[in-house]
């Protein structure tokens, strides 16, 4: 499962934030060897369909959390 999805299910990030690597099947993230590997994606909000969310502010794993007005978790309460 993509590292991502992964935070997505377990509540830290908001179910609308994609990523091109999401949809590569098989793709598990960086292998362990590399502790750090830079971020390159190309990130956007589901809901807007832009790099900014809703609120007008970028979408990225460091952003799109439960602070966020336009948050989304991926199971109501």
């Amino acid at each position: 499962m993509h590292p991502v999805r992964k935070s997505i299910l377990e509540g830290t990030l908001c179910r609308n934030l994609r990523t091109k690597g999401m949809f590569v099947a098989g793709y598990e993230g960086p292998p362990p060897e590399v502790p750090h590997p830079p971020d390159t994606a190309a990130w956007w909000c589901n809901r807007s369909g832009w790099a900014l969310g809703p609120d007008s502010r970028p979408c990225n794993p460091e952003r799109c959390g439960p602070t966020r007005t336009c948050f989304e978790p991926e199971l109501e309460a």
